[in-house]
């Protein structure tokens, strides 16, 4: 009983203890109803999360249980293997359609390029559309080097391609002609442009190197170039001569190569075409003719004018110039009005700025018995400031029937 009793007073005395604390943090929270509030609102979100929270758990429970009650009724009786090739995109079928589609494309490319192609670019062309008997003298491919004006460039690489073309030339000429005495080679084109006074200049040159006396005469007196070429003043020419200005003996020029003379075309006259034809131009060409086995005469383009017709009327040689990729194919019908009705006899063709580095180059023409050339873009003679560039192929000259 004593026992019981000092427990009872222990108890009790603990009681008294944990009431006073009772009433101490009664008091405590009693003075802060703020705190009291907040724990009140989240001792309810706490209550409202644990309902969802519990009930969450149990729908979890009941749908493990249903997955564990559920029997498949389907067997597998074969693994499944992935497709390595793509259905889509097809290669085949696109690489198909992508071959037609090109073919098909360069095609419409090819046609649209012909029908609106209207260049010549071979010899071939010019005897197509031509209904004359014109002579074919050859070709005369493109400079590989820049020059601002016609100039004379045979005597810089004679054993050059152009120089051998240009000896080509001249040996062509002697089969339009066999007749002695000094012969008058008069060259013209369509437009300007075209490289006739290149021609004229390097023709002349090349003719100067078989020792014959050459002269050139510039008759373009509307746009002149010779003066340009060889460097020299154009103070007097041909139109202070054909008006009695200046004479013949004190307006020839002296060039750089041996034989080469030449007269330039003065200043320009209001009236050149009536000085052309005037009894003068006879007198001096027969005078000339005592003097110099060669008259190379550079006309003005017959397109545009008709200063150099008469001059074509008389020449020996009258050479018509075309140029490649540059002269049209409506220019080839005024060859054919030069012998019809002009009456021009022993015309002849010169295509010139032909490039050789194209694939094929290839061309047959005929006169008496007929003689063709072939140019491609491999050939064995060719020297360049004195070094000689091996190549494959040869310069090929071909004997063919007309």
């Amino acid at each position: 009983m004593q026992s019981i009793f000092s427990l009872r007073q222990k108890m009790q005395t603990k009681y008294q203890n944990l009431k006073l604390k009772s009433d101490e943090y009664e008091i405590k929270y009693s003075s802060q109803p703020e705190k009291e509030l907040e724990y009140a609102r989240l001792m309810r979100f706490f209550n409202i999360n644990e309902k969802y929270y519990t009930l969450l758990l149990e729908k979890k429970t009941e749908f493990s249980i249903s997955k564990a009650g559920f029997v498949s009724q389907t067997v597998v009786l074969e693994k499944g293997l992935p497709n390595m090739n793509p259905i889509s995109p097809n290669k085949q079928n696109i690489m198909s359609v992508a071959i037609l589609t090109s073919v098909l494309i360069g095609l419409i490319i090819i046609i649209v390029r012909y029908l609106m192609h209207n260049d010549i670019n071979s010899l071939n062309e010019i005897t197509r559309q031509m209904s004359a008997n014109v002579n074919i003298l050859g070709i005369v491919p493109s400079y590989d080097k820049e020059i601002p004006v016609s100039q004379l460039v045979v005597d810089k690489n004679p054993k050059s391609l152009i120089a051998e073309s240009f000896r080509t030339l001249r040996s062509n000429l002697q089969y339009i002609s066999h007749t002695e005495g000094t012969k008058i080679i008069a060259l013209t084109s369509t437009v300007s442009g075209e490289g006739k006074t290149f021609v004229a200049i390097n023709l002349a040159g090349i003719i100067a190197f078989s020792n014959k006396k050459v002269i050139i005469l510039d008759l373009d007196m509307r746009k002149p170039k010779i003066h340009k070429g060889f460097s020299v003043s154009n103070e007097k020419g041909m139109s202070t001569i054909l008006i009695e200005k200046n004479t013949l003996e004190e307006s020839i020029n002296k060039s750089s190569l041996t034989g080469l003379d030449f007269i330039t075309a003065g200043p320009i006259p209001p009236n050149p075409s009536e000085l052309i034809i005037s009894p003068k131009m006879d007198e001096i060409l027969n005078k000339l003719k005592t003097m110099y086995d060669i008259i190379v005469i550079d006309n003005p383009p017959i397109g545009l004018v008709t200063d150099g017709v008469a001059m074509i009327s008389k020449a020996d040689y009258p050479i018509y110039v075309f140029r490649s990729d540059y002269s049209k194919r409506n220019y080839i019908q005024i060859l054919d009005r030069l012998q019809n009705e002009n009456k021009v006899e022993h015309l002849s063709v010169v295509l010139n700025g032909v490039d050789i580095n194209r694939n094929t180059y290839g061309y047959n023409y005929g006169y008496g018995y007929g003689y063709g050339y072939g140019y491609g873009n491999k050939y064995g003679y060719y020297e360049d400031r004195g070094d000689v560039k091996k190549k494959k192929g040869i310069f090929k000259k071909k004997i063919s029937v007309s």
